[in-house]
Formats: structure tokens, sequence, C-alpha cells
């Protein structure tokens, strides 16, 4: 990119406060503090889905546990694991929580369930040695493990772009961004980067400096970013204001 990423950066800053205004205002994600599984679940099956089928899926997954008096809000992978064997592998699985959608377009491309079993599987190899919420971020503290983690989801089918690494690191609660095709989008727009080929990294640096600069944290301005171009609400029930963008749009 050759663009002043400074300017950039500025610009976007005041879009950002125009649209958005008081933080305190915002809807926030609030992931999963103790559920390794569910922000493994959540971070593969959010991307080129609409956002309801996601909940979707994780609202399955509960009901699954639930049944069976367990708690999918502390699961870890070994009980994520666990109900891939009851299901019979990964397409058992997926008729579990009702969702079929392979990784990519492409033919031959393995379920979105199978790339869960496989993380869920990464994760918890020796190396990592990572099975709750809890140890992923203990890994993520140490400079080595971070770089074995990273290197680890990369290598997963289709999660080369790290947009679903970052996302499961907010899920996690660290101070990560997930910028989707519809973020990239929007900031590609309001930054002056029209001409530009943003790549997922540049534009998650992107938000960050428009996080300092707000001030306000990474993970949240990609949320509201995020709502707003999905069509989705952006302001707490006491103040809310629709957005008219279209809400069929893909999460």
């Amino acid at each position: 990119m050759t663009t002043d990423l400074t300017a950039a950066a500025l610009r976007l800053t005041e879009v950002c406060r125009s649209l958005f205004g008081d933080e305190a205002r915002w809807i926030t994600a609030d992931g999963y503090p103790d559920s390794l599984a569910l922000s493994i679940i959540d971070s593969i099956y959010s991307t080129g889905s609409k956002y309801q089928s996601v909940i979707n899926v994780v609202n399955e997954y509960r009901a699954y546990r639930k049944a069976q008096g367990g708690d999918a809000d502390r699961d870890g992978t070994s009980e994520l694991l666990q109900t891939f064997k009851e299901a019979g592998g990964s397409a058992g699985w997926a008729e579990l929580v009702n969702n079929r959608k392979p990784a990519h377009t492409k033919k031959n491309a393995p379920l979105k369930a199978e790339v869960i079993r496989r993380a869920a599987e990464r994760l918890q190899a020796e190396d990592l040695g990572i099975t709750t919420q809890d140890e992923l971020r203990a890994a993520y503290a140490d400079k080595e493990k971070r770089k074995k983690l990273k290197e680890a989801w990369l290598h997963l089918p289709s999660q080369r772009s790290g947009v679903t690494y970052n996302y499961l690191l907010i899920l996690a609660g660290f101070q990560s961004v997930k910028p989707d095709r519809m973020v990239i989008q929007f900031v590609a727009e309001h930054a002056g980067l029209d001409g530009e080929r943003l790549t997922p990294m540049e534009t998650a640096d992107l938000i960050q400096q428009v996080a300092e600069l707000y001030p306000t944290q990474p993970r949240r301005l990609d949320h509201v970013i995020w709502r707003y171009v999905s069509g989705r609400e952006i302001f707490r029930e006491e103040e809310v204001t629709s957005i008219e963008t279209a809400s069929e749009h893909e999460a």
C-alpha cells in the first residue's frame, strides 16, 4: 500500500466519531469468557454466513450439551471433541448443530464442522496443550506459544487470512479485531483508500490506530463497525438508533 496510513487513520477516526459517538452507548460483543469450545465454533462459522446462522449453531450446541447435563459455556476442547465422537464424526456433528456449511466454495471442500474438529485437536496437541479458555490466554501470553498458536490456526483449511484467528481472540477477550469483507470495504471507503486493495491485516492495523485516536478498545470499534455495516443496531436499548443498511448482508 502506498497511501499514508496516518492520514487515512485520521480521516477514518473523524468518520467513526461522527457515526458512532460515545462508546458508552455501543452494544458490545460479550464473547465466551469460559468456553473455548464456543469460541472455536463461533469463529469458524462466522465467516461467509449471516450471523443469525452462527447464533443458531451455538444454540443447537448449547441445547445438546444441556440435555446431557453439561454446560456449553464452560466447555473446552475435550468436551467439544467428545460431542464429535458421540455424533459419529464431522458429518454427524454438522447434523447435530443443523448446519452443513462447507469451509469454502471449491469442490470437495471440508465441512466447517470438520475444521472445528481439527482446530480442537490441534489446540490440545502436546506442543500447545490448550484445552480451556484459561490455557488459551496463558499460551497467548507466552511469545513462543503465541507464535505456534497462530501458525497452527492459519494452517487449518481456509483459515489462512487470519480473520477467524483474530475473531477467536476477540471471543476469548483479547484486544484483537476481525475485519471481514464488509468491514474492509467500510474502512477503505471512509479512510480514502478506495483505490487500494486492503488486506485483512492492513485493515486491522488501521482499526487499531483509529481506536487509539478515538480513544476506545480495538475490538469494541471493530464490533461497532461490523454492526453498522451489517445493518444491526449499534446503540443500547435505552438510546436505540436503527441503521438503514440492508440487514440481509452477510456477516
